[in-house]
């Protein structure tokens, strides 16, 4: 064959090419085989050496081969090679056939066939990078937000949505896990938990990371208990021993696709909204939305949206429930409780609570609370009254800020009240960061002469490390605990009479919450915990009533 008709067949070769869209297929290799016989071919391969920045974005070193028919390995080929991004370099390669050698006019053909090839393909490769660069997270090299919208977007147009359901979720304790593997591992635990979550999936579902520690996925119906069973926690290795491992888990919402979704932003809105109720709400893994979640939702709307009004009007009212002395059985003290009053009507602390918490907007109202209660004990000292210490709550949605200690003394001074009359009350903690910030709070605390208790004792799982390393003044036993049984035999109350001889010898008060009857009062002074608080005695009570019981003196129990 003359070389004319080579470079004619080389001419209509690389315009097949142009017609192919992907990188890589069956076309190219059937299109190759048309013209390896007359150029001698016997392999053309890609080569992709990623550059530093290129690794750390999740690229590995890759090798594709487009055709491969008995090819001499040992001859030297062809190349065509291309810096591209982030120092990554490209290389296309041509290789002569076993037992046949290029003349130096047949070299030339194989040269030009090798660089109009890789023209043709470098196009689609950067075209493909670009795409990837678009829809993928670079840290965790998985999917973004993006691409996770595209794949709803798409499934709504095309009248598919019914079929699947859309996530949105959030890892649990991502900042406990980077404590304690190092944030390096907790990144590759992150991406292969991703990845364990895709293995059961199969287009067009997917997971998407959407930011931070949150992830989006979209998932067939059939499918959604097998995706929310992995979501309650499945162990993820992040080296080579078997010690290297962590287990993850995620809080979910789960809005399922209907006919009424019309919009992505429905969806992914409605999951997200489940996922934060869920979250710090009602304390659940998972919720769906559905016609109670929408109530739920527009109830909490309500709430945040009219909490700044209702907080200049003083519409939340401080409520004493009092502390007694099982030895005296007077009042020694009270704690500090928020009711919210609007229009007459009492919303309970259960309703608004959880919802300020997910706003933070609760750090504003414990802070109403800690200075309406300064205000009430400089009136009572004002009037010759013989003050109580008074305790009030403060949610871990303060351990972030750095300056809470010195906000927290500066209310008390701003009253003129002696420091040994408030009494903080923080609820125990399970992470590891949390943990120290509530260290360093409590140590401040304490050095200003303020008292610190952790409340609801027991409920969490790292009780016993918050009482060895955190210098509590007081210990505030759960109501669980008294519930279970009055035998003092019984292995619940063995454990709480073990807990409070140790947080005696610690140097702590004990008070148990929840008392309701007399026969808890008597298990409580066998187990020489001396201080309670419950209806047995009081309901929490408003300003003016509690004020009347100071007077009144010891309860006739």
């Amino acid at each position: 064959m003359g070389e004319q008709d080579q470079f004619g067949l080389l001419q209509d070769f690389l315009m097949k090419e142009e017609e192919i869209l992907s990188f890589v297929c069956e076309e190219d290799t059937e299109n190759i085989r048309r013209i390896a016989p007359i150029l001698k071919i016997g392999q053309v391969e890609f080569e992709e050496v990623p550059g530093e920045g290129a690794r750390r974005s999740g690229r590995v070193r890759q090798i594709v081969s487009y055709y491969s028919d008995n090819p001499d390995m040992e001859a030297e080929p062809e190349a065509w090679e291309r810096e591209t991004f982030a120092g990554t370099v490209i290389i296309f390669r041509v290789h002569p056939r076993m037992g046949e050698s290029w003349d130096e006019s047949e070299r030339y053909l194989a040269k030009k066939m090798i660089a109009g090839f890789a023209l043709v393909k470098k196009s689609v490769y950067l075209l493909n990078g670009f795409r990837h660069s678009v829809s993928h997270d670079p840290e965790l090299n998985s999917k973004n937000l993006r691409y996770g919208i595209y794949r709803i977007t798409d499934l709504i147009q095309s009248g598919k949505i019914e079929d699947y359901a859309v996530f949105f979720m959030n890892v649990n304790s991502t900042g406990e896990m980077n404590s304690q593997i190092g944030r390096d591992n907790g990144t590759i635990v992150l991406s292969r938990f991703i990845k364990r979550l895709e293995s059961i999936l199969e287009k067009p579902e997917a997971v998407w990371r959407v930011g931070g520690d949150n992830l989006g996925a979209v998932v067939r119906k059939e499918k959604t208990d097998r995706f929310l069973e992995m979501l309650q926690g499945i162990y993820i290795s992040y080296g080579d021993s078997a010690d290297e491992r962590y287990r993850v888990s995620a809080t979910a919402g789960v809005c399922p696709g209907g006919r009424e979704i019309r919009r992505t932003s429905e969806m992914v809105d409605a999951a997200q909204a489940c996922m934060n109720t869920a979250r710090f709400v009602r304390h659940t893994p998972y919720l769906f939305y559905d016609r109670q979640m929408l109530r739920m939702m527009e109830n909490a709307k309500h709430i945040e949206h009219s909490f700044p009004k209702a907080m200049a009007k003083e519409e939340f009212r401080v409520f004493y429930q009092p502390k007694v002395s099982l030895l005296t059985n007077e009042v020694i003290g009270a704690e500090a409780l928020c009711r919210w009053v609007q229009n007459g009507k009492v919303i309970p602390p259960d309703e608004f609570i959880p919802v300020l918490e997910r706003s933070r907007r609760v750090c504003d109202l414990d802070f109403y609370v800690l200075g309406h209660a300064c205000q009430d004990i400089r009136n009572w000292m004002d009037h010759g009254g013989k003050p109580v210490e008074i305790s009030t709550n403060f949610s871990r949605m303060h351990l972030n800020n750095p300056e809470l200690s010195k906000q927290i003394v500066q209310v008390v001074e701003r009253y003129n009240i002696p420091h040994e009359l408030i009494i903080v009350e923080l609820t125990e903690t399970t992470g590891t960061t949390h943990m120290q910030r509530m260290k360093e709070l409590v140590c401040k605390l304490k050095e200003e002469g303020i008292r610190t208790s952790v409340d609801d004792f027991g409920v969490g799982y790292s009780s016993m490390s918050m009482l060895r390393d955190i210098p509590f003044s007081e210990l505030k036993i759960d109501r669980s605990f008294l519930t279970y049984t009055t035998d003092t035999r019984d292995r619940s109350a063995v454990m709480m009479k073990h807990v409070i001889s140790m947080a005696t010898e610690l140097g702590m008060r004990c008070i148990a919450e929840g008392v309701e009857t007399p026969d808890q009062i008597r298990m409580l002074k066998e187990m020489d915990c001396f201080r309670a608080q419950g209806y047995y005695f009081d309901k929490p009570l408003p300003r003016e009533e509690f004020e009347k019981r100071l007077v009144r003196g010891a309860y006739e129990v």
